[in-house]
Parts: structure tokens; C-alpha cells; sequence
């Protein structure tokens, strides 16, 4: 591969885009450096973000995800070859107009559902799901990336206990240090990522890191009465205090909303 230029940048390495050299196909590279390593933690992180793209690229995918070719490792580094998708984020989406039209936020949501259902069927839950880490090609269909914190369990009911992701998209059960199970962990962050799609905000806002989890571990939030009812609802289902009562998400590819 040719090395193009730096898409973007993270704690443990660079994405490039690069050229293969003989078919002139364009694709993303994530580079991991292991040198950058400061925990024993961290690299347990990086070998289960290596064997769930290795799992990917020996053939589970999903018109949703981001699609993996290859992984390849050295002494100091993990190369993840990913397809190359052009159309940006949906962080940037959601900025630009302050929040999305309902049937375009409905769209897309329910294409982040469908990836996250086939994740979840597949025993793999992502735990860092936000609008940074949803691409959008230049068709216009949404594209989960960056597996970075993900995880693989063994059984639906196996607890986790690694806090990890962004503070503002994470469940209760995460900011509460409570064992959790890896699913509806998933289906919290993606509740706060339909209220930001469709009010251009966030539900949990704090000054301070102490203030913001109280209000997440409370379920303290307010949605704008311009959201519809099943809108609403959906909302509510998904950020669901209790995260045994918490929507699912093939149930919530079933709720009328979507």
C-alpha cells in the first residue's frame, strides 16, 4: 500500500488512507502502536479490538458496519484494513443542522439498530457507540466503526466490568461502576444518540464529571415537546434507568416509531 495522508488520530495511533499499488483501490488503515501502552488494561483492549476485526475480515459483516480485509500484526504495531468511507460523520450531520428531520433521523437510526442487533446476535457488544463512530457513506446509509472498547461474550448474561467509552453516552450501570451486562449498554448509548439526532443536544449535560454521572445514574432528562410520541417513547424505553427493563434491539426495531 501507498500511504496517502492521516484521516484522523486516537490515543494509540493514526488511520491513513492509503492506495493498494496495483489496483489503485482506496482503502482506511488503522495502525495501533503497542509502544504507546501504558497498562496492562489498555492492551487487553487492543487485542480484543484486533480479534474482533479478525473475526470480521474472516467473513461476518453487515451492510451496516464498516467493513474489515485484513488484519496485520508486527512486534509494535497492529494494521486493521478497513474500507475507505468518504461521506464523514454523524456527529458532523447532527452539528451542521442542529439536529436531523424525523424521517431521516428515522432512517438512520434504524440502520444503526439493524448493525447493532447483528453485533449483539453475533456475542460482540461495542460499548463506545456515539455519533463519532457512525460514518456515513456517500450513499447516504449509515456505517458503524471503531472497535476499539468492544468486547465478545461468551453468553447473554455474562457481566462485564470494564468502564470504558464517553462519558456523556454511557448507561448508568457503567458511571455507577456496577458489573453490567454488554448489551444494554449498547442500547443506552444508542438512546442518547436518537435524542441528539433528533433534538441536536444532549440529554445528560454536566460542568463536572460528578454532576453528569449523578444525572445519568438518576435517568435525569427532559425531552423537548417537539419530539413525537413514539419518538418519545422509544427515547424512554431506550434510556431506561434499569437495565434489565431496557428495550432491546430487536424489540426495537419493532417499536412504531421505527
Amino acid at each position: 500500500y501507498e500511504k496517502l495522508y492521516t484521516l484522523g488520530k486516537g490515543n494509540f495511533g493514526k488511520v491513513y488512507l492509503v492506495e493498494d499499488r496495483e489496483s489503485g483501490e482506496q482503502y482506511a488503515v488503522k495502525v495501533v502502536d503497542k509502544k504507546m501502552f501504558k497498562s496492562g488494561d489498555q492492551r487487553q483492549h487492543a487485542q480484543r479490538e484486533q480479534s474482533i476485526c479478525e473475526t470480521f475480515a474472516s467473513g461476518l459483516s453487515h451492510k451496516n458496519i464498516v467493513r474489515v480485509y485484513d488484519v496485520l500484526t508486527e512486534d509494535d504495531y497492529i494494521y486493521i484494513v478497513m474500507e475507505y468511507v468518504e461521506g464523514g460523520e454523524l456527529f458532523d450531520k447532527i452539528k451542521q443542522s442542529k439536529g436531523l428531520a424525523e424521517p431521516t433521523a428515522r432512517r438512520w437510526f434504524r440502520e444503526i439498530i439493524e448493525a447493532v442487533e447483528y453485533i449483539h446476535d453475533n456475542n460482540i457488544v461495542h460499548r463506545d457507540l456515539k455519533p463519532e463512530n457512525v460514518l456515513i457513506d456517500n450513499t447516504q446509509r449509515i456505517r458503524i466503526c471503531d472497535f476499539g472498547f468492544g468486547n465478545v461474550f461468551k453468553e447473554r448474561h455474562q457481566v462485564l466490568s470494564t468502564y470504558c467509552g464517553s462519558p456523556f453516552y454511557a448507561a448508568p450501570e457503567m458511571v455507577t461502576a456496577t458489573p453490567y451486562r454488554g448489551p444494554p449498554v449498547d442500547l443506552w448509548s444508542c438512546g442518547v444518540i436518537l435524542f441528539a439526532m433528533l433534538t441536536g443536544s444532549l440529554p445528560f449535560q454536566g460542568d463536572e464529571m460528578p454532576q453528569l454521572f449523578q444525572k445519568i445514574s438518576c435517568g435525569q432528562y427532559t425531552i423537548p415537546p417537539y419530539v413525537t410520541r413514539d419518538a418519545s417513547d422509544l427515547i424512554q424505553k431506550l434510556l431506561c434507568k434499569d437495565a434489565k427493563d431496557r428495550i432491546t434491539a430487536k424489540d426495537c426495531l419493532l417499536h412504531p416509531w421505527l
